[in-house]
């Protein structure tokens, strides 16, 4: 049974509060509708922030499978040259949003008491959305091509003066501007982030310039994903999302889709001693 309860934009309760109290009312038939990205609601969230791909990207709240936007992009322009944005070539298309799924077994026990059953979507299910959408949004999944495999965007080995990855960062965040764009996010595999922390200014400063950095698994490592994500691409959210129990799983769904606008706005950096 489907139901969407008296809080679907979960102003007041988790989504596994929500799914627990539907799952009590209305047991294995239960699947609660919630107007909300569940994805960004994994509450450890709230005391260690963890970026994901979604909180990099301009969102827009969208109510259909398809829509239209710009892209802009600049024709035979040499990867290290300059490309002055009143020679870009501008179109548009058609994006689709879709459902990205996750799943994860569940135990009996745990569905036998609410507070154990909110904790587990809170806890487990909504860790494996986050990665599922992740992958979606670099690598692709389905009508979402992914930022790694996007046409047009540009990539960077490391120069001379590249002595550590965060000269390496530095380069590639100033690479950005050659197309008239401006760094304000990176994507970068823990293994390449923690080393980071050993400079804790370094960070500092990218924080203070008003770029976010998000690290995940989904990124090869020794690369980083560097761009204006705030201007080159847009998250199309329907803030619709479901949860329900298929046999011994529970299953989670969000909605959305993916514009790239100006793919020569990202750029693909390989991290010195890395390749």
């Amino acid at each position: 049974m489907r139901m969407m309860l008296d809080d679907p934009e979960l102003t007041r309760r988790s989504p596994g509060e929500e799914f627990a109290l539907a799952h009590a009312r209305y047991g294995p038939k239960a699947a609660v509708e919630l107007r909300a990205s569940i994805s960004d609601l994994f509450p450890p969230a709230k005391r260690r922030p963890r970026l994901t791909v979604r909180h990099l990207l301009r969102k827009a709240v969208v109510d259909a499978d398809e829509v239209t936007v710009f892209t802009e992009r600049a024709e035979n322009v040499a990867p290290d040259d300059a490309a002055p944005e009143w020679k870009f070539e501008v179109g548009a298309r058609t994006v689709r949003t879709q459902t990205i799924r996750a799943a994860v077994p569940v135990p009996a026990e745990i569905l036998a008491d609410p507070a154990a059953l909110a904790a587990f979507v809170d806890y487990r299910l909504l860790v494996r959305l986050g990665t599922a959408e992740n992958d979606a949004l670099l690598n692709g999944s389905g009508d979402i091509r992914g930022l790694l495999r996007t046409p047009g965007i540009r990539h960077r080995e490391p120069g001379a003066a590249d002595r550590s990855a965060a000269a390496t960062l530095l380069a590639t965040a100033a690479l950005c501007e050659w197309y008239g764009g401006s760094a304000d996010g990176i994507v970068m595999h823990p293994d390449d982030w923690w080393p980071l922390v050993d400079d804790g200014a370094f960070l500092e400063r990218l924080a203070t310039q008003g770029v976010k950095v998000s690290r995940t698994r989904m990124v090869p490592p020794g690369t980083a994903l560097v761009g204006d994500f705030t201007a080159a691409a847009t998250l199309l959210d329907r803030r619709s999302s479901t949860i329900w129990l298929a046999g011994e799983e529970l299953v989670a769904e969000i909605r959305e889709g993916l514009a790239v606008h100006l793919p020569g706005h990202f750029v693909l950096a390989t991290l010195p001693g890395r390749r």
